[in-house]
């Protein structure tokens, strides 16, 4: 019976109780304050709802509205769900109230706690008094005038208190954090601006967290004048006196803080889910023998309270409701609601493994002191191998609090420095030493060498010690002490109820009936099925347990959805496969401590509208900065998905459902992923059927131009980066996407929105808008290719910035048949400059104006789409694979930089000889140049050959052994003359070096005839011998002497090559130029009022799904100037209303929302306007019409 064993465990703890108490060691907060009460909303995956930082989910108001504090799923076909969640903490307080003299010699009444269990299972004389501890719209304890709830409220210092912001404490909103620090020991401060997250500073495992805390001070109820039992939790401490609510009052309740945190991913798996976690510390000055925490959970499946029907299954701790008839509010489908249980207070003190997890009384608050054995604090082996689903093999020499052997040491190469990164002075940041691992050595600050917003070790030497740490106030490390949910001997679910919401005409069952709660949540009794279709209440609890002073426990649960199938809920068996999957999930998370697989960090979004078109432009953090700790560090980011949608919840992007017909995927209107073989839709991790596309290996780019939009209508962009998901986890682990955040106040106003996120309207510019542009282009360049310069994003462009591109090279290997007939691998002639096959295999774009920054690259490493390839050639008869790089040899664009992108030409792969534009540029004669077939390839220079009246202007200088002509045969060497003079030289007009050139003796006279020989031309390599033949030339087609080349004759031979090393093309971006007043007036004309006429709504207002709103109607005008005044007159003219214009310059439109100047709207009919442009003062006449 569990009700004895916890009876005995007290009873066995009372000596203990005050051993075990100690002074809270964490922040010293002010009471709670009802000034403090922020409002939020959890948006991060499927599940919408509405919380207070009070710790009260959900909300419930009189009369028939739509599903502003909670929603299943997060889209137009969602429903209201719940009505309401109450955090429970019941206690019994036992007090001796004893009369004894004052220094007067009278009578005074003194009244003393006791705690010790034996003495309050020993005396019947002591007065029992009974708390419930909650937050809660309704039936809670109140002052006299009812105007004070006695119950939880927040505290201050968790939350910007600026008059900017209205949020509670969430971690994708920065200015909603406190400034200056989170509280930590006492009145010390933490982590000023960053996330104060579970795992430590800045750390954030979830794609949407919110954390605050609140506590019980405002709870007089033992403490008035009438009271004749009174209980101070902490004598002599009062609420402070700038408290709006009970100022100088005594501290009340039983002196409990609690600390609330929320948890949302988006990963298709977890996303119809929401974790809460609460850590509940006493911090009054005596310990609670009998404590219970627990929860009140108030159905509202569907919009309708009346029928609704629960099912409670013990072997998992999970409560599931629903809808009689699946059908709520509106006829929208209302699928099944569960709870899940997870964690529950834990009792470290009364010897008994009250979790049968083999260990006993351990705790997430000690400190590790000594290593201990493989075996050592293990109290049944078998049970802690098969809990822990460890292998013996597996277990290790391991410290002493970390009674589960999860916390991992870090690694060190060489001699231990009990550091694993080094400050580099060159680039100013921490470096993680090669080869090494800090694992969960990383300090309790939670950061690691591997993050982003690593700063050093931990000043206070918890990083690199080699030992877990913990310090109350702060953190714990990785696995161990607060962040190890396993590291507590939980007691688990001791009591579930199901019923109906109790009667307001009693306090029985409601929070004002506090022993009625106690008697509710403090016995041991669990409720599996309510048959009776009613408006249902279940709560969850754990309990009696001591809270001994200055200790904190938790609980914890998940709310999540699913939908099953209503037939089978409804049978005897009530299954929900979807829901139990859900569960499964659930319970992953929460065993990994609140960790699952994430998504790549979030992009930041950008957007430029245009006329027709929007541009939308992305940073690169999610590919290159990613790291996810829960598939082992490493970056699994595969790709972007871009999603449109013309409503605020991305509803009608909601295209790709699962295998039961539900909507379940948005489908991207734009999608890349890194080229990387992974394809396709995945095998695994499937929801109901339906897989993730992880795209088709197109190459990344940070840049997309949406042309398939309307003017004047207002679109909604989501950029997600997702990962290619965890195949080998499990079953696998589906892929994750980011989040996307857009929080809607009860008028469906955007609130925020996240940073991936922008809301975007295409337009034409304001007539006279002299648009930024790219100015002339100089290119110094010998090779073929094109570069040019294209605006993408106004907003994002560097004006009078100078940029200049220069290229990067590869050489092209060959093979060579040698003389031993093995083939030879010849990347490039030896002993020679520029000597090589090669072709273009990167680019470099630097900001002259900004030190040469270099603003964009792109190499074999990192490059968009597919602007980069490797070629690979395989020889087998060579035993050698030939890889180069190359850029795309198809005209391609860049990605975006700077609000600009190039569109690259490279024209070829490697250089050809030109025929076309290689000839006598002064002069004319019948020579002939045969460029040789194969080396050629290797000098693809430009060549001047220049004749002159010196027989001796070029002395040849080298002999060799052996020489081949160009078309590679080889010539014998009685056939060549070496060291002639010639009255021409041929210079290499791009290096300025001079070529040799020998004479081939046709006619074996030995004397050089240029009627009857030929020459054989190549370079001179670094030994000053002759290197490779680049071309020959001859004059045996000229008659005589005199039709031989002239002194002063040149004769040019160039090449097409593709980019070199050498090339630079520059431009400058010209600024946005003054407004043209020219073009302003004579565009008047081109005003247009659009919808004319306008009949009841049109595509360019924005979509409302809250039926209990109104269309917010308008009108467009088109073609505006930027600044103008547009009046609206009835045919009768009469002034309606009038529209002052000051847009930005760029900007060429304006709405009328068709309500009158005193908010009124208009009749049908036909209407006046007349523009006038401030600049010039041109008008504009003419008229539409409203029909409705």
């Amino acid at each position: 019976m569990k009700w004895l064993h916890t009876l005995l465990m007290l009873l066995f703890a009372a000596s203990m109780l005050l051993a075990q108490g100690k002074i809270y060691e964490g922040p010293d907060d002010p009471a709670g304050d009802e000034a403090a009460r922020r409002e939020g909303y959890m948006t991060g995956n499927r599940v919408f709802l509405y919380f207070q930082n009070t710790t009260e989910l959900s909300k419930w108001v009189s009369g028939v509205g739509p599903p502003l504090w909670s929603r299943w799923p997060n889209n137009d076909d969602g429903v209201r769900m719940l009505d309401g969640i109450g955090l429970l903490i019941g206690a019994q307080v036992f007090v001796d109230t004893v009369v004894v003299k004052d220094m007067n010699g009278n009578d005074s009444i003194i009244h003393i706690p006791i705690t010790d269990s034996l003495e309050i299972a020993a005396r019947d004389d002591l007065d029992t008094l009974y708390f419930l501890q909650t937050s809660y719209r309704e039936e809670m304890d109140t002052d006299p005038t009812g105007t004070i709830k006695w119950g939880i409220h927040p505290v201050f210092g968790y939350f910007n208190d600026d008059p900017s912001n209205d949020y509670p404490a969430m971690s994708n909103i920065p200015n909603s954090w406190p400034k200056g620090g989170w509280p930590s020991v006492g009145k010390s401060t933490k982590w000023p601006d960053e996330w104060n997250g579970r795992f430590g500073r800045g750390v954030i495992y979830a794609d949407l967290e919110t954390y605050f805390v609140a506590n019980d001070a405002q709870d007089q109820e033992y403490l008035g004048f009438e009271d004749k039992v009174k209980y101070y939790p902490r004598p002599g401490v009062f609420i402070d006196d700038d408290n709006t609510l009970q100022p100088g009052l005594p501290w009340g309740g039983i002196g409990i803080r609690v600390s609330q945190r929320g948890f949302q991913w988006n990963n298709p798996q977890a996303r119809d889910a929401i974790f809460w976690e609460y850590s509940i510390a006493n911090i009054s000055d005596y310990s609670l023998p009998k404590v219970a925490f627990g929860y009140w959970v108030d159905n509202g499946i569907g919009g309708e309270s009346d029928d609704e029907i629960g099912y409670f299954d013990r072997t998992i701790d999970m409560a599931y409701s629903w809808d009689n008839d699946g059908v709520g509010r509106g006829g929208l489908r209302t699928g099944t609601m569960g709870f899940a249980y997870l964690e529950s207070p834990g009792i470290p003190y009364d010897r008994i493994d009250n979790d049968e997890d083999g260990l006993t009384d351990e705790q997430r608050d000690n400190e590790a002191t000594t290593l201990v054995g493989p075996t050592e604090g293990i109290s049944n082996l078998d049970q802690f191998l098969k809990f822990y689903n460890y292998k013996l093999a597996d277990l290790k020499e391991h410290w002493d609090a970390d009674e589960d052997q999860d916390w991992q040491d870090g690694v060190e190469k060489g001699t231990p420095n009990f550091a694993y990164a080094y400050f580099d002075d060159a680039s100013g940041e921490w470096v993680a030493e090669s080869g090494e691992s800090a694992n969960d050595d990383i300090g309790v600050d939670g950061v690691g060498p591997l993050e982003i917003n690593y700063t050093g070790p931990d000043i206070d030497g918890t990083e690199g010690n080699h030992r877990p740490d913990y310090i109350a106030g702060i953190g714990s490390e990785p696995n161990f002490a607060t962040t190890d949910v396993s590291e507590s001997d939980m007691i688990g679910l001791t009591s579930f109820r199901l019923f109906p919401v109790p009667s307001h005409s009693s306090s029985y069952r409601w929070f004002r009936g506090d022993q009625s709660m106690w008697e509710l949540i403090g016995q041991d009794s669990t409720i599996e099925f309510l048959g009776n279709i009613s408006n249902l209440i279940e709560t969850f609890a754990s309990g009696p347990f001591p809270l001994f002073q200055g200790r904190e426990e938790r609980i914890s649960m998940s709310e999540l959805h699913a939908y099953d199938d209503l037939a089978g809920l409804k049978s005897s068996a009530h299954t929900a496969p979807a829901l139990y999957e859900q569960k499964r999930i659930v319970q992953v998370i929460y065993e990994s401590d609140y960790r699952f697989a994430q998504p790549p960090r979030m992009p930041t979004l950008s957007a430029t509208p245009g006329d027709g078109y929007v541009v939308l432009t992305w940073d690169n953090i999610s590919d290159t900065k990613t790291r996810d700790p829960f598939v082992g560090n490493v970056n699994d980011f595969e790709g972007y998905k871009l999603y449109r949608a013309t409503d605020k919840r991305f509803s009608d992007s909601e295209l790709i459902t699962d295998g039961y017909g539900t909507p379940f995927i948005k489908k991207p209107i734009f999608q890349c992923d890194i080229i990387d073989g992974r394809t396709g839709f995945t095998d695994f991790g499937l929801v109901n059927g339906a897989s993730y596309n992880l795209g088709t290996d197109n190459g990344l780019v940070h840049y997309y131009k949406d042309e398939e939009v309307e003017n004047g209508r207002t679109y909604y962009y989501a950029l997600v980066a997702y990962d290619y998901g965890a195949p080998d986890i499990g079953p696998g682990i589906a892929p994750s996407e980011n989040t996307i955040i857009v929080d809607l106040d009860e008028q469906e106003n955007i609130r925020s929105q996240g940073q991936n996120v922008q809301v975007v309207i295409p337009r034409p510019s304001a007539s006279g808008y002299e648009p930024p542009s790219v100015g002339d282009q100089e290119s110094k360049t010998i090779s073929v290719g094109s570069v040019e310069a294209e605006i993408l994003a106004n907003n994002a462009l560097l004006p009078n910035h100078t940029y200049v591109v220069k290229f990067g090279i590869d050489t092209i290997p060959s093979f060579e048949q040698s003389v031993t007939n093995n083939p030879k691998r010849l990347d490039y002639i030896q002993d020679i400059d520029n000597g090589l096959i090669y072709t273009p295999s990167s680019f470099y774009v630097y900001d002259k104006t900004d030190n040469n920054r270099l603003a964009y690259s792109e190499t074999i490493e990192s490059f968009a789409f597919n602007n980069i390839e490797e070629v690979v050639n395989v020889n087998p008869d060579a035993g050698d694979t030939l890889r180069y790089a190359r850029l795309n040899l198809e005209e391609f664009s860049t990605d975006v930089f700077d609000g600009m992108r190039l569109n690259i030409n490279v024209g070829l792969e490697r250089a050809s000889y030109d025929y076309s534009n290689s000839g006598w540029v002064k002069g004319s004669s019948p020579m002939n140049v045969s460029p040789a077939v194969a080396e050629q390839a290797y000098f693809p220079w430009d060549y001047d050959i220049i004749f002159t009246d010196n027989d001796s202007a070029y002395v040849a200088k080298t002999s060799t052994a052996a020489l081949r002509d160009e078309t590679g045969t080889r010539i014998d060497r009685r056939q060549l003359l070496f060291k002639q003079p010639y009255n021409f030289y041929i210079v290499n007009s791009l290096f300025g070096d001079t070529l040799e050139i020998v004479a081939h003796d046709l006619d074996l006279n030995g004397v050089y005839n240029p009627l009857k020989d030929r020459l054989i031309v190549a370079p001179i390599n670094n030994s000053n011998r002759y290197s490779e033949t680049v071309f020959a030339l001859d004059f045996l087609a000229a008659e005589d002497s005199s039709q031989l080349p002239k002194a002063g004759d040149v004769y040019h031979i160039t090449y097409q090559r593709p980019f070199w090393i050498t090339d630079s093309i520059l431009f400058t971006i010209k600024p946005e130029g003054e407004q043209n007043l020219q073009e302003i007036s004579s565009s008047m004309s081109d005003i247009k009022v659009v919808p004319n006429p306008y009949i009841a709504t049109n595509s360019l207002e924005e979509a409302v799904s809250n039926p209990y709103l109104n269309q917010r109607r308008r009108i467009m005008f088109t073609h505006l100037p930027a600044e103008c005044t547009i009046k609206i007159f009835t045919v009768s003219g009469l002034l309606v209303d009038q529209v002052d214009v000051q847009n930005s310059n760029d900007n060429g439109i304006a709405y009328w929302d068709l309500l009158t100047s005193e908010g009124l709207e208009v009749a049908a009919g036909i209407y006046i306007f007349h523009i006038k442009a401030e600049r010039t003062g041109d008008t504009k006449l003419g008229k539409f019409a409203i029909v409705k």
